[in-house]
């Protein structure tokens, strides 16, 4: 067995040590998603809250809106009825004028104190409507500061993490290509540590036993080898 570790591997093993760093990055933009997430659901909620009453306010306007249109019609049925009552000379019709007299001035006040009603809600709403407008611009406010140093957590990640991929990317090509396809689709598989030494006649990730065979063309040749128990590349060490 050589007694240094054949320069492929050592190029593989600084791969390696860039990848390993490149998912730690990762992983740690990965971590600002929920953070931001969270501050973008609690404004959510407020926003919506203003679109809520928003809509409830369209629709008592609507209501309103029609509570008027009965009142002028009504209004104009008790004027009517008026006019028809004080043209009447014989009592008998003067009772039935009377009795219309009376049911349309009812339904002329039940009308205008429902648009009356109607009109107070629209009033409460609205006021709702500013002081959720207000809450959501508290709620900005006091996000800013999180946001901008969310902003500025992502934006240094994403330039190490760009730094990192070009100077891995770099490495790689002093890997012969096979030997580095291999690792790559072991690495994949993992997104963890991926290449390990033999300690003595095995892995020294999960300790299975390599055949002697397969020890002997590693250390002459500085091929990389599966093993069978956990999967990890294995290479013969110093």
């Amino acid at each position: 067995m050589p007694t240094t570790m054949h320069p492929d591997v050592k190029s593989l093993l600084t791969v390696q040590q860039d990848d390993l760093h490149i998912y730690a990055l990762e992983e740690k933009l990965a971590s600002l998603a929920p953070r931001l997430a969270a501050l973008e659901q609690e404004r959510s909620r407020a926003a919506d809250a203003v679109e809520r009453t928003r809509r409830a306010v369209e629709a008592e306007e609507a209501r309103h809106r029609e509570a008027r249109t009965r009142i002028d019609t009504h209004r104009q049925l008790a004027e009517r009825s008026q006019r028809q009552y004080d043209g009447v000379t014989n009592p008998r019709e003067a009772v039935a004028a009377m009795a219309q007299l009376e049911q349309t001035r009812r339904m002329l006040t039940e009308s205008e104190r429902d648009a009356e009603a109607i009109h107070g809600r629209i009033e409460n709403l609205r006021q709702q409507v500013t002081d959720l407008q207000k809450a959501v611009e508290d709620i900005e406010h006091t996000q800013a500061e999180a946001r901008s140093s969310l902003d500025a957590d992502r934006t240094s990640i994403e330039a190490e993490l760009s730094a990192a991929r070009t100077r891995r990317d770099e490495h790689a090509r002093a890997v012969p290509r096979p030997m580095l396809g291999t690792y790559d689709r072991v690495r994949r598989r993992r997104r963890a540590e991926s290449v390990f030494p033999l300690r003595g006649p095995s892995c020294s990730s999960c300790d299975t036993a390599v055949p002697t065979q397969r020890r002997a063309s590693m250390a002459s040749t500085g091929a990389l080898e599966m093993c069978e128990g956990c999967g990890a590349l294995l290479y013969a060490g110093e």
